[in-house]
């Protein structure tokens, strides 16, 4: 009705926008084709080959590819400017590992930067070198991730751990034991990135050198509280993977009780003997047969990927465990320490961490102390909508095989209508296993206020 009015709003929306423009660099994003950046990238000044590096960042945050700008940025990486080294440095890190011919040019620059002064540009070096997946510098590689896992900046040691399986995937079987050297030097380090980082090396290059853990376990079981959270799941694996191989299962334990269970369960058909299992033996599951802790014995022995890849389930030859297999976790100290170590991430933040750490106290606890996974548990089943699905499938395995740990909280296990399908699933089976003479009317009201809303919603159809 009042186009002048339209005008004037469109003219003060430019207007603002360009106001707030003002002293940014979202010029930066405006024209994809600039035909100026090739002159400015060979400028003999620092400050215009800045600008134009700032303009490929740029493209490449929007997502464009500008890798054929590479041989006119690689050359400028021997600049002595420390600004326009570093986004230099960006700009190789992403396009290294397509173009490694042109960045072999500058391997030279690399290998002097390794010496710098400055440990940034030392950790770039390293990095940009590592993204080089060319067999002929693989030695020299080797040589750089060698000497920096010396370094004294905690930055460039984690890189060098990072670069570890980089230089491992080219497949120089020569240079195995001289990585792995490097793999334990990097998790005997005293930082917690830098374990982390390790810990991911070694899962990766050398899953089966159980040996580099037993030198550090008792100081990679002391730092795992303060390895970042991704790094703590690798690290918790790798330790629980090692006390079972070294020690076997722990007596006292849940996965323990279950093979007894299951032979005596057998001893008494054969028998025929009338008379009752203990009260603790009572709250295993017998669905849990000796199998299952097999099963986890050998995953464990063998790395689960091994493990899982080496043959189905129907066909694996059964692998029954003896005494010399078992320990006891009330005089071990290696089973002690994990334990302790792990108690404060059942309260992480990180639900995958949570998880991890309720494995290793499901697994070489005893049984009287396995309760202490419930809550933390049933926080993280409250806390995080996210997580729900795979919390509830650990919890499911928990609760088959011992009910009583989750039949007083079967309350939590109620189905809300914002629930997905596969929870609503898991939470019924849940409740079904736990359920108990005093709880199973209010669980029968639950399923059946379940079973009314079905029936109203296909009504509706």
């Amino acid at each position: 009705m009042f186009p002048q009015f339209g005008a004037t709003a469109e003219t003060l929306s430019k207007a603002s926008t360009m106001v707030f423009r003002i002293g940014t660099d979202a010029h930066l994003y405006d024209d994809p084709d600039d035909v100026n950046i090739a002159p400015l990238l060979d400028s003999k000044y620092d400050s215009e080959k800045f600008e134009a590096l700032k303009r490929l960042l740029a493209l490449i945050a929007q997502g464009l590819d500008v890798s054929n700008f590479f041989p006119q940025v690689v050359k400028n990486v021997a600049s002595q400017s420390l600004e326009l080294k570093k986004l230099v440095y960006l700009y190789l890190l992403h396009y290294a590992e397509k173009h490694p011919n042109e960045a072999l040019l500058s391997i030279n620059c690399f290998q002097k930067d390794l010496g710098d002064p400055n440990a940034l540009v030392r950790a770039w070096a390293l990095r940009t070198m590592a993204g080089i997946r060319l067999h002929v510098i693989a030695p020299l590689v080797l040589v750089a991730v060698s000497k920096c896992a010396r370094d004294p900046s905690v930055y460039v040691r984690k890189c060098a751990a990072n670069a570890l399986p980089k230089l491992h995937d080219l497949r120089q079987e020569e240079h195995n034991s001289t990585i792995e050297e490097i793999v334990g030097i990097l998790l005997d380090d005293h930082s917690p990135a830098v374990v982390g980082a390790a810990a991911a090396s070694f899962a990766s290059v050398c899953p089966y050198n159980l040996s580099l853990i037993g030198r550090n376990y008792r100081k990679l079981c002391e730092i795992l509280p303060d390895v970042e959270d991704w790094g703590q799941i690798v690290l918790i694996g790798i330790l629980l993977r090692y006390v079972i191989a070294r020690h076997g299962l722990v007596k006292e334990s849940i996965m323990s009780s279950l093979k007894c269970t299951e032979n005596f369960h057998a001893e008494k058909h054969v028998s025929d003997d009338n008379m009752g299992l203990g009260k603790e033996s009572s709250d295993i599951s017998w669905a849990y047969d000796s199998e299952s802790v097999n099963m986890v014995f050998r995953c464990y022995i063998e790395s689960p990927d091994e493990y899982l890849s080496r043959s189905s389930y129907a066909n694996r030859v059964s692998f029954e465990l003896n005494g010399a297999q078992f320990t006891s976790g009330k005089t071990n100290d290696d089973v002690k320490i994990l334990l302790y170590s792990t108690s404060p991430l059942l309260w992480s933040n990180n639900s995958a961490v949570v998880l991890a750490a309720a494995a290793v106290h499901w697994i070489m606890a005893p049984k009287e102390d396995v309760k202490r996974i419930i809550k933390p548990l049933l926080f993280i089943l409250r806390s995080s909508n996210a997580s729900k699905y795979v919390v509830l499938n650990n919890i499911q395995v928990f609760a088959k095989a011992m009910p009583s740990l989750f039949a007083p909280h079967h309350e939590d296990f109620f189905i809300y209508s914002s629930d997905s399908y596969q929870v609503k699933a898991l939470k019924v089976e849940i409740l079904s296993s736990i359920a108990t003479d005093s709880s199973i009317s209010s669980i029968f009201k639950e399923f059946q206020v379940q079973a009314s809303f079905v029936r109203n919603f296909l009504s509706l159809l």
